[in-house]
């Protein structure tokens, strides 16, 4: 009996490239701080297979997000609760340390008593200080 995702990949073309890791293929989700970091291999040594790493992510500047208002860190809370409530998703706690200049995300909340800034998303304009838009 024959593989059927044998005779699958070898009718399409775009498996049979995927399949002999000739397009990047990653899987990270369009909110990943990864989304959009291309893919790259060191080459294995003699018969060894080439080794897959993403590429540098190079972290915004912070001076590039658009501070909308700030938030003072309560001893308990947690970045990703913290991005849930003030940007829409838990899984952008990424942002905030962006945005912060955190190296660590830990330093986020670290420190009750610190501030926060809450920003747009980076090199998107947001509200000066006079409440008006920068658009």
């Amino acid at each position: 009996m024959s593989d059927p995702t044998a005779s699958a990949a070898g009718s399409d073309p775009v498996r049979a490239m995927l399949d002999a890791g000739l397009l990047p293929v990653t899987r990270f989700g369009p909110s990943s701080r990864y989304a959009g970091i291309g893919l790259d291999a060191l080459e294995g040594e003699g018969e060894d297979p080439p080794v897959p790493y993403l590429r540098r992510r190079l972290v915004p500047d912070p001076e590039r997000f658009a501070e909308q208002y700030r938030v003072r860190v309560v001893e308990g809370d947690r970045r990703d609760n913290l991005a849930a409530h003030h940007i829409g998703s838990v899984d952008l706690w990424w942002r905030l340390a962006d945005s912060n200049g955190a190296v660590d995300p830990r330093e986020l909340t670290e420190t009750a008593g610190s501030m926060l800034r809450i920003t747009s998303a980076v090199d998107v304009p947001g509200a000066d200080a006079s409440g008006g838009n920068d658009a």
